[in-house]
């Protein structure tokens, strides 16, 4: 059986001022699964990606046509808070960006800010995002220590744990892995195949050996445009383009 959509972008466009960076682009990501996003670097992936929770919008100059409809609602409607958005559609950064406090406060970060008080409550949600983010079996005994005193890789899933406390719809990856060593690498690519029975996953990579490990659907970018998008194992095994081969067998890019 088809999964089901989770976002439709149709006919999207970005500039920054002058620069148009994002060009007519339609993309449908389905539900449960991992879309990954491949492409040289400068190409749209990572401004593409930010379109999906209106991470764009914090930058001065930039003007967005088109729609992105998430459960068929378009998040660019006047109507939508791109606060309650965000917390519909989580992100998680390059670089690990854990905030200066304890492993507690971090996770608890989110669910207090939308109001969650209730301190039985506020460790159920911490335990149940490091459970889900594979950390809690590191940190369990130590969550009143400085987030900033773990490992990159740790730092990472904490931050996913981060992103999970405050029970996202979809989480996008904007290159989680690129700080990280293989072995810190591993675990985030072996997570993601947890999650997505829970979430839908983008993924941003400039790994295309990682795009075809953890995703179900990939789309190759270039020059601001979504040039090809199928399952992931077509792309691979099958591109339709040539500049999608020319990418994943090294010729450019």
């Amino acid at each position: 059986m088809d999964q089901k959509n989770k976002i439709l972008v149709k006919d999207l466009n970005l500039w920054y001022g002058d620069k148009q960076a994002l060009k007519d682009n339609n993309l449908n990501i389905k539900e449960n699964r991992v879309t990954a996003l491949i492409g040289p670097s400068g190409c749209g992936k990572s401004t593409f990606i930010r379109c999906l929770n209106r991470m764009n919008d914090l930058i001065d100059g930039v003007k967005i046509t088109g729609e992105v409809l998430l459960d068929n609602k378009n998040i660019y409607d006047k109507d939508i808070d791109p606060v309650a958005l965000r917390k519909r559609v989580g992100m998680v950064f390059q670089r690990p960006n854990p905030f200066p406090m304890s492993i507690f406060d971090n996770v608890a970060y989110g669910p207090r800010i939308h109001g969650i008080k209730d301190k039985t409550e506020l460790r159920r949600i911490v335990e149940e995002s490091l459970v889900g983010a594979a950390l809690w079996g590191e940190v369990s005994d130590r969550l009143n220590t400085n987030a900033l005193d773990l490992s990159g890789g740790q730092q990472q899933r904490l931050c996913i744990a981060r992103t999970l406390a405050v029970k996202p719809e979809v989480v996008l990856f904007d290159e989680p892995c690129s700080a990280l060593d293989p072995i810190a690498t591993g675990k985030i690519e072996d997570l993601m195949q947890d999650l997505k029975k829970k979430y839908t996953i983008v993924i941003v990579t400039h790994n295309m050996q990682q795009a075809a490990r953890v995703s179900d659907y990939t789309g190759f970018f270039l020059l601001g445009r979504l040039l090809e998008f199928a399952k992931t194992r077509d792309i691979f095994e099958n591109p339709k383009k040539k500049e999608t081969e020319d990418y994943i067998t090294g010729r450019f890019g």
